[in-house]
């Protein structure tokens, strides 16, 4: 599985800085004033220790403790004594909120940067981790914070890590499209694994996971054609094909001329082996868009499928006829009418696709079946070509 997301960088507030002037108060506040003014910031943290062990409900001194910790770039234990005197007080309250934006704003940016370099250098994807997690202590209902983790574990193969994130993020915003579909994508990628060790109910539950996810892309964005070939995909595979049916009748419904709902129409009837029905879906497609690369590619697999399928049948009879020892038992060859049909579809989007090599194979293979040599010949060299290339 592949996936490919954008970071956004955040614009950073400034960070406010307490006034440290001597007023009344207790000794040990009075020092950590004078620590404060001198920059000497470690010393400032032990005397406010002090004062908040001898009284835990000072509001002044707990806000004081967070700014020196803040300037020793200590964030969780200065968002721990911002938490402890907005407690006691709201006296702070729009100081501490301006300080916990600006530093999740840095947090958040230093960790964009630190991703964006862990290609290069894996161990950076721990030091952004760091940083989103801290980001999240700041600022616990910024759904882009918990995102940006996800990709972060996701980069690193933790998928655990990442659905985790994506569940966090989608807690806080249900209309977060991009993290319903990379948590979808996510929980495909995992049933395609389950379903290769061979465990079907675990893939099952994956699928349906990630149908729960798809359904939310497709519902905030129902134009988008990856989004609903994404729940339509989801729901065939676990055998919900009436829901898969019913999403595309009522699409096509509600707007017959959109090409995308047509699209997505024959390619669920395609995984239905319902070939004749999925012809008419791409071809309809293509008559409201010419120029629709994926139906042009689509209508061909469709007619070649089709062959095939017929072909298939068709050894089956002759194996049967033979095995009953009919010799006159003449071949079905309707099949090849369907490769012929497949061809100017294929080789259309051959020539949009281009360097798409498995194609050109299978375009070779259908040239050979119906004794196109000299065509079969130029498909395979442009296979060649293109694999050799890489």
């Amino acid at each position: 599985m592949k996936a490919s997301y954008s970071l956004l960088l955040v614009a950073a507030a400034a960070v406010f800085l307490a006034s440290t002037g001597f007023q009344c108060g207790s000794a040990e506040i009075t020092s950590a004033k004078l620590y404060m003014q001198q920059k000497q910031w470690d010393k400032a943290e032990q005397s406010l220790m002090k004062e908040v062990a001898k009284n835990d409900k000072n509001e002044e001194a707990w806000f004081l403790l967070g700014q020196a910790r803040l300037e020793q770039k200590n964030y969780s234990g200065m968002n721990e004594a911002y938490t402890r005197c907005l407690a006691i007080g709201k006296t702070h309250e729009k100081e501490i909120a301006q300080n916990r934006l600006a530093i999740w704003a840095n947090l958040y940016n230093e960790g964009v940067g630190m991703y964006n370099k862990g290609k290069d250098d894996p161990t950076q994807y721990d030091k952004a981790l760091q940083n989103f997690s801290t980001g999240i202590e700041l600022e616990p209902d910024s759904s882009t914070t918990y995102y940006v983790a996800a990709l972060a574990h996701y980069a690193k193969k933790d998928m655990a890590g990442a659905t985790k994130r994506l569940e966090e993020a989608l807690a806080r915003n249900p209309q977060f499209t991009d993290a319903a579909k990379f948590l979808g994508t996510i929980h495909y990628a995992q049933a395609s694994e389950a379903y290769a060790r061979g465990d079907s109910s675990a893939a099952r539950a994956e699928l349906l996971k990630a149908a729960e996810a798809f359904e939310v892309t497709y519902k905030a964005d129902p134009n988008n054609s990856e989004n609903i070939t994404n729940l339509i995909d989801v729901y065939d595979r676990t055998k919900q094909s009436d829901k898969a049916m019913q999403l595309t009748t009522e699409a096509i419904k509600r707007e017959p001329n959109n090409k995308i709902y047509r699209y997505a129409s024959g390619v669920f009837l395609l995984k239905q082996d319902r070939f004749a029905e999925s012809t008419e879906a791409f071809k309809k497609a293509l008559e409201i868009d010419p120029a629709y690369t994926d139906a042009t590619y689509n209508l061909g697999v469709a007619y070649l499928n089709w062959g095939v399928s017929m072909k298939e049948e068709s050894d089956k009879k002759m194996e049967e006829a033979t095995a009953k020892g009919n010799k006159n038992f003449k071949e079905d060859l309707s099949y090849k009418d369907k490769y012929k049909e497949a061809i100017p579809y294929l080789e259309k989007a051959a020539i949009e696709r281009g360097e798409d090599a498995i194609l050109w194979q299978q375009l070779g293979k259908i040239y050979m079946n119906l004794n196109m040599k000299d065509k079969a010949e130029q498909a395979f060299a442009k296979y060649d070509q293109i694999t050799k290339g890489k």
